[in-house]
């Protein structure tokens, strides 16, 4: 069932890692970072444990897996990130002529 938590987890996520753009510079920081220590120490397979910052639909499924601790509301909340993250793309897109 798709509460309102599922919901405000899904819109944070799509907030966080994509529509609010001020954050952009701390999370390219951040992945910077963590990509150099992982390649300094020969660690390339922790590399991609920075990847919920930059997808909506990995930090919604997590967040609302550590939130609610539901694996369906986690999917459900990863689904409906998907679909905002779809929409804001496509209403944000300029017309073609």
């Amino acid at each position: 069932m798709i509460t309102e938590t599922t919901v405000s987890i899904s819109l944070l996520a799509n907030f966080v890692t994509w529509y609010f753009t001020p954050l952009d510079k701390i999370r390219e920081f951040i992945t910077d970072k963590w990509v150099r220590l992982c390649v300094k120490y020969n660690q390339f397979w922790l590399v991609n444990a920075i990847k919920p910052l930059t997808c909506a639909k990995c930090l919604a499924f997590w967040g609302g897996l550590i939130y609610t601790q539901s694996l369906m509301q986690a999917i459900l909340a990863s689904m409906i990130a998907v679909f905002i993250k779809f929409m804001l793309e496509y209403v944000t897109k300029p017309e073609s002529k």
